[in-house]
């Protein structure tokens, strides 16, 4: 009962982020209630997923709206996280950084809506979006990943 309890506490005490728009790789079951697993990624780059078969494509140039979601906070008063937007190619180890928005202690499944522009990248080149929520708490990992895959096309 002990080790139940111990392990409740703990992750309750863990931040989750989800990426909405794009759609992330994996799924989003149970996103909606706080601590869902797969909102729960802490490897990088993409928590580990693999680039999933489908991807969202924009036109190179445009402008994208990601929406992403604080599934679980671990918000630190004293020094404040934050989450950052950036893009990659996928054989590229350094994304680029598109955004960053700091965390403001919202409450936990707050939703944030952030616009950044597509690159002029060559048509045909696969890039994965990255959203990473940088708690700066030393009571949670140094940081949560999530990941969408997108391609940019020619528009007219």
């Amino acid at each position: 009962m002990k080790i139940l309890l111990l392990a409740s506490v703990f992750a309750v005490g863990y931040c989750h982020i989800c990426l909405l728009s794009p759609p992330q790789r994996g799924n989003m079951t149970g996103i909606n209630t706080p601590g869902a697993n797969d909102c729960f990624l802490t490897t990088a780059p993409c928590g580990g997923r693999q680039p999933a078969r489908d991807a969202t494509f924009y036109g190179r140039g445009e402008n994208i709206t990601v929406t992403f979601m604080k599934n679980l906070d671990h918000y630190n008063k004293t020094n404040p996280g934050k989450f950052v937007i950036s893009l990659s190619e996928r054989q590229t180890v350094a994304p680029k950084v598109l955004a960053t928005v700091p965390d403001g202690g919202e409450p936990s499944l707050h939703i944030y809506t952030v616009k950044v522009r597509a690159p002029m990248e060559p048509p045909n080149t696969m890039h994965f979006l990255q959203v990473t929520y940088e708690p700066n708490n030393n009571q949670a990992p140094k940081a949560f990943y999530q990941c969408a895959d997108v391609g940019f096309e020619p528009r007219h």
